[in-house]
């Protein structure tokens, strides 16, 4: 439904009362509803107080269906009083509320426009879905910001066309928004808006103006024949005379030097080496003056190295005399063979070499003995393969009885090849039965030794009877052998 207002007033501006008659002018269906309703070309009357009209009508835009309006001033009885003061036909557009005067035609008698018309100018003016199927485009000329632009004005901006495709009215929006504008490749005019035909140029800033191929052409084939001209970033190959800027002489750093910066610096430096050099003595045949310093070579050094005063002093005053020299520190001499015999000095080598010690301990041994019993013991010295001259033997063991009478006991030392070298005799008193007897047997012995030499022990105990037994223990032999 379309509520339709208005105000009806007579042309002093008073408020009319009176009666709007509506008649539809064929039947009308709204198929909205369930069941469809139909609207039949029945007239209906509204009572209209002081002029102000507010009724409700089914719309018929739509079904393009036009209603009949009358409207007649009523006399104090309530009876109309013609003819009718508006009488027209118009469509009940398809939108609410709706002004009465929208419906109803304007102008003279004589020159009145179509409602339908009217209606439809209007409904295009205001309405951006329907205006924007209708005509255009429409050139304004160079943008405004304080103009109001509807659908598909053209305006120019920047040396540029653009079409407004905003389907409300804007202003203050600049043509650059894509939103509300599209720009388009020519002047309103339908020229081609095309820049300067210099290949490239300071007229190009700025301009907005489209460049021919050509002359991007032309300008990129400069480029490109520049480039080439250049050298890589990265590992460059120069030729010609190449340039650079003249570094600040003592600069360190990776920048490139020229040939100024290499002149100025070796004139430098060669004046920091003649001045070196000048404080230098010559390889061949130097003169030197002053203190002259040089490494100090060992004292049994012999060659043609310079002698410090370190050198030559330590080689005068470190010998001794030829004749009853008094050695200090650790004097060292050569060490002689085991058999040598004659005047040569004698090292602590030699001595030790010469002298061959072992001493055995036969600890635990047991020699129990009485009238008829003898016990050995034997050992053995490895000398290898020196050869000795002299051997002292000595040997030493404690008794320990047991028995209950005297005993003798009888120790003899014997060789490698069984000659007896020693004998002694020792007594074991039965006053405890328990004696700490000692018995020593001592040699210096005359041989020559050699290898595996072996020495024997024989023991023998006789008691006054055979049923005391006495043991003998801790026998210590020990023999010193010399070259």
């Amino acid at each position: 439904m379309t509520q339709i207002v208005g105000t009806l007033k007579d042309s002093a501006g008073n408020g009319i009362t009176g009666k709007l008659i509506v008649v539809l002018a064929g039947s009308l269906i709204d198929d909205s509803t369930n069941p469809d309703t139909i609207y039949l070309p029945q007239s209906y009357t509204f009572n209209v107080t002081a002029g102000a009209l507010d009724i409700t009508l089914p719309q018929s835009e739509t079904s393009r269906i036009t209603y009949n309006f009358q409207f007649f001033k009523t006399a104090t009885d309530g009876s109309l009083i013609e003819p009718a003061l508006i009488n027209f036909n118009a469509m009940v557009p398809n939108v609410s509320p709706v002004q009465f005067a929208s419906l109803t035609p304007t102008g003279i008698t004589n020159d009145v426009m179509d409602t339908g018309a009217l209606r439809t100018a209007r409904i295009m003016a205001t309405t951006p879905a329907l205006a924007q199927s209708i005509g255009g485009p429409f050139p304004r000329g160079s943008y405004s910001p304080t103009t109001t632009y509807k659908f598909r004005d053209l305006v120019t901006y920047l040396n540029r066309t653009y079409i407004s495709q905003d389907l409300n009215p804007i202003t203050g929006v600049v043509p650059t928004n894509t939103t509300s504008w599209m720009n388009i490749p020519v002047e309103p005019n339908g020229s081609l808006i095309l820049a300067d035909g210099t290949p490239y140029g300071s007229t190009w800033d700025g301009s907005g103006k489209s460049a021919s191929q050509d002359a991007v052409y032309d300008q990129m084939e400069d480029v490109k024949s520049s480039v080439a001209l250049k050298a890589n970033l990265i590992s460059p190959i120069f030729s010609g005379d190449v340039i650079v800027p003249n570094q600040t002489l003592g600069d360190a750093s990776t920048k490139a030097a020229n040939t100024n910066f290499v002149a100025a610096a070796l004139s430098d430096s060669n004046t920091t080496i003649n001045t070196a050099l000048a404080l230098k003595a010559p390889l061949s045949s130097p003169t030197l003056t002053g203190t002259p310093i040089a490494p100090t070579a060992a004292t049994s050094t012999n060659t043609t190295q310079i002698a410090t005063t370190a050198y030559v002093k330590s080689n005068l005053t470190s010998y001794a005399t030829l004749a009853s020299p008094t050695f200090t520190g650790t004097p060292a001499v050569p060490t002689a063979s085991v058999s040598n015999n004659t005047t040569q000095a004698a090292s602590t080598a030699f001595v030790k070499n010469s002298t061959a010690t072992f001493a055995t301990t036969i600890s635990s041994a047991s020699i129990q003995g009485n009238n008829t019993n003898i016990n050995t013991l034997s050992l053995t010295s490895s000398l290898g393969s020196s050869s000795y001259r002299f051997a002292f033997i000595k040997v030493k063991f404690s008794t320990v009885g047991f028995g209950k009478s005297n005993a003798i006991v009888t120790a003899t030392l014997r060789d490698n090849a069984g000659t007896t070298i020693e004998t002694s005799t020792g007594s074991i008193s039965n006053t405890s039965y328990l004696d700490n007897n000692t018995i020593y047997l001592t040699k210096i012995y005359n041989s020559t030794f050699t290898g595996n030499y072996a020495f024997s022990l024989y023991v023998q105990v006789n008691a006054a009877t055979t049923t005391d037994v006495y043991t003998l223990s801790n026998p210590t032999v020990e023999v010193l052998f010399f070259a």
